[in-house]
């Protein structure tokens, strides 16, 4: 028992390590799709799609380990009110990953008004990622 939460905690940052590959590249990979040239979108896009199977594969693992790691150490007691900031932010992000994901497929199928959206999405994704490890440092300072 005495390593779990260590384990648990070095699965949350590796975790939080994907995530922000992902949050940070799919905008920088998603930038260069409308001036490239037709034959190599599908790389870019499938650059974006494997950077999105990444984030979501760090979502559900900081979904799983978080609240755990949590229970265990607080015995879900807050630490401080940022603690709900954070987990406020956490569901507006994963509720935008989600919506993004469905606007991506979209965008990827020729929906030019979803591939307009696209930027926006990602740099509220980008913003909000950020306001999450903000309160997170908050919460656990």
């Amino acid at each position: 028992m005495d390593y779990l939460i260590p384990f648990l905690f070095w699965v949350h940052l590796l975790s939080l390590a994907a995530g922000g590959a992902a949050v940070f590249g799919i905008p920088i990979v998603g930038s260069r799709v409308a001036s490239a040239a037709p034959e190599f979108r599908p790389v870019l896009f499938g650059i974006a799609n494997q950077l999105s199977s990444i984030g979501r594969a760090a979502l559900v693992l900081l979904l799983i380990s978080g609240p755990l790691m949590f229970w265990l150490k607080f015995g879900l007691i807050a630490p401080s009110w940022w603690f709900w900031v954070k987990m406020g932010l956490v569901a507006v992000l994963v509720v935008l990953i989600i919506y993004a994901g469905m606007n991506a497929k979209k965008a990827q199928s020729g929906d030019m008004a979803a591939a307009k959206l696209a930027p926006q999405l990602s740099m509220i994704a980008v913003g909000l990622y950020l306001l999450v490890i903000a309160s997170a440092v908050l919460t656990f300072s």
